[in-house]
């Protein structure tokens, strides 16, 4: 009998050790911060695709396509070191779901290309789009001093996570004491399901023409402002 009381007495310590939640009165907040900033780099995804009767057609094909890429970004005056090119994937053509007799081949192979700035993005932009066997193609902006501005973010954002603290606080009649927990990844239970910091988010903002001299009916777009967010969370401890 004794050692039964024993182990449901070290069950049950071990439940409360291992609750989420402070033994004391706290508040749990969220700080943001935004700031917008013009971009000054990309990177474009894309992805060649070729079909040939032969599964060496195909192929050759890619390459092919990808030696003309590299002819075209030299005359941009970028290298290969621009490019991260993914391993040739194949795949055989069938007849239709039920006939699987095969009638071709398909090479693909997944592209990203870094700008360093973006003074050739819609000339490049051109390129792509109007190239018969590129496809899947999208960009994502950032800019060059993206750590300085988290950094700014992260204060700004921690200075916000007090504000509203000690405004909650207030209305409660209580007033903050020291920071229990700050954390920049991570979780606290169920206490707040992404207990973290997220990692500079881009969206996009208002869009502007990057070119006169396009002359495409549709000319290319590229957006004016990127908006670099960051969120923290913070646990309060609180006096009465």
């Amino acid at each position: 009998m004794l050692r039964l009381t024993t182990a449901i007495a070290l069950l049950i310590s071990g439940m409360v050790a291992a609750s989420p939640l402070p033994d004391f009165p706290f508040i749990n907040v969220t700080g943001q911060a935004t700031i917008d900033v013009v971009p000054d780099k990309a990177q474009i995804h894309f992805q060649l695709r070729q079909t040939g009767a032969t599964a060496e057609q195909a192929t050759r094909g890619v390459y092919q396509q990808g030696a003309s890429l590299l002819t075209f970004l030299k005359s941009k005056g970028l290298t290969e070191q621009a490019l991260d090119a993914a391993q040739i994937n194949k795949e055989a053509q069938f007849k239709d779901y039920q006939d699987r007799t095969i009638t071709g081949y398909e090479a693909s192979q997944p592209i990203v290309l870094t700008l360093d700035d973006l003074e050739h993005y819609v000339a490049i932009m051109d390129y792509l789009f109007t190239q018969p066997q590129i496809f899947s193609i999208h960009s994502s902006f950032d800019h060059s001093q993206r750590e300085q501005f988290e950094m700014t973010l992260s204060e700004k954002a921690g200075a916000n996570a007090k504000q509203r603290a000690a405004m909650l606080a207030a209305a409660q009649g209580v007033k903050l004491s020291t920071v229990y927990a700050i954390t920049e990844s991570g979780s606290f239970a169920s206490l707040a399901s992404d207990y973290g910091f997220t990692g500079g988010q881009v969206s996009f903002g208002r869009m502007e023409k990057m070119s006169a001299d396009s002359g495409m009916a549709g000319a290319l777009l590229a957006p004016k402002q990127i908006t670099l967010q960051k969120s923290i969370n913070v646990i309060y401890k609180l006096n009465p």
